[in-house]
């Protein structure tokens, strides 16, 4: 997360601040958006993800909040990425959900993302993916 530089910050922040009202919403488009993409990572969640839709949008507010401060959200991450693990989650759906949560800040924001604002995303959600790829890998090791 030290890739990001103030200014990426503070595009992620403000252009989900545009967006934040609409978390549900988001979510929905995310979950959406991943299972057109990958029709068969459907079958990691369970029927109802209603209460995975809750779990995502609160741990994407809680890292957006918090990039500038990334001491405060890393232990979390690492251990999201060893519970993925156990979830059947493999390093290759990283790349996957990127692609699907990009795609949903897209639909969701009142304008098109500028392309810094994608850049600041994609390298946001890789600083994450790394982490939680990272913690798996140890905890395999």
């Amino acid at each position: 997360m030290s890739d990001l530089t103030k200014e990426q910050i503070t595009l992620i922040q403000e252009s989900y601040q545009s967006i934040q009202a609409q978390q549900g919403y988001l979510a929905e488009a995310f979950y959406r958006n991943l299972f057109r993409i990958a029709p068969t990572a459907r079958a990691l969640f369970p029927e109802d993800i209603s209460g995975q839709m809750d779990k995502f949008g609160d741990m994407l507010d809680f890292i957006v909040n918090n990039l500038g401060t990334p001491w405060i959200f890393t232990g979390k991450v690492k251990r999201l990425g060893r519970r993925h693990t156990g979830y059947g989650a493999t390093p290759e759906h990283y790349d996957i959900v990127g692609e699907a949560l990009l795609q949903a800040i897209e639909e969701m924001a009142p304008s098109s993302l500028s392309e810094e604002e994608v850049e600041a995303w994609t390298s946001g959600y890789q600083g994450i993916a790394n982490m939680m790829k990272e913690a798996a890998a140890a905890q395999a090791a």
